[in-house]
């Protein structure tokens, strides 16, 4: 017989998740209201970069540097949007070196519309974070969603599926596993120049694999021509983390970007 001793444990690791990540989501979504970011159906590339970074040099030297990128490709059958994020910064203090984050992350999705409101759709990311203890990790997913609203001003679909992933820590253990897929996203437009996107997914999986929930938000103001100003949230949330490490990371942005 199955042991289910732990189940109880594995459902509140993930309510807690929910809990940590929703009212964030929440927030956003409703801050934005109806508004909506018009979206080009045209089959080209539309998107945008940001960069952001500190240096300082005295008692205490550091350097910091966040750079975002996205694409999305949009036609009447289909969808691909590519996402990348690195994130690196050390400091030095009496001569030695510390280095406080060391991410990159590098995603993708495919949706194929089966009518007017429904797509199938397949997907991966692949993350290093040495600093956060994780030293690779990659999932793969597919399934189905749902365009609650699709047109040329507003997007915000709902999703479901099936995936597998596997987390390579930085102690030298491994864990993999199965897991699902539930997760909602939207974009958005803020007066005439400023637009929001946010996308809040939630990974419930095996018990050796554990549970994990990501929100990402960003906003990006034009300035002038395609430059913009841009500040960003990513949370992540995993149940299953390297001995001595916080189960919830927050990366906070802010820079200049380009939007084309």
């Amino acid at each position: 017989m199955k042991n289910t001793s732990n189940a109880p444990a594995r459902f509140a690791a993930a309510r807690s998740a929910v809990f940590r990540l929703a009212p964030i989501a929440a927030l956003a979504f409703v801050s934005v209201g109806a508004n909506a970011q018009q979206q080009k159906v045209d089959g080209r590339w539309h998107g945008g970069i940001s960069i952001g970074g500190s240096a300082a040099s005295g008692n205490t030297d550091s350097t910091a540097l966040a750079v975002s990128a996205n694409g999305t490709r949009i036609t009447d059958a289909d969808k691909i949007n590519l996402y990348a994020l690195l994130n690196y910064a050390n400091n030095k203090q009496a001569g030695v070196t510390n280095r406080t984050s060391e991410l990159f992350r590098l995603g993708g999705r495919y949706d194929y519309n089966l009518g007017q409101s429904s797509f199938v759709f397949g997907g991966g990311e692949a993350e290093t974070n040495k600093a956060g203890g994780v030293d690779t990790r990659y999932t793969v997913n597919t399934g189905l969603g749902y365009h609650l609203i699709r047109n040329e001003r507003t997007t915000f679909d709902v999703y479901g599926g099936v995936g597998y992933g596997q987390t390579d820590f930085t102690n030298g253990t491994t864990r993999e596993g199965f897991q699902l897929l539930i997760g909602e996203e939207s974009t958005h437009q803020i007066g005439d120049a400023t637009t929001f996107k946010q996308k809040l997914v939630l990974y419930p999986g095996q018990s050796k694999l554990g549970n994990r929930a990501t929100f990402d938000a960003t906003v990006a103001t034009a300035i002038t021509g395609g430059w913009t100003l841009n500040t960003g949230i990513a949370v992540r949330y995993d149940s299953k983390v390297a001995p001595g490490l916080k189960h919830t990371d927050t990366l906070l942005t802010a820079g200049f970007g380009y939007k084309y």
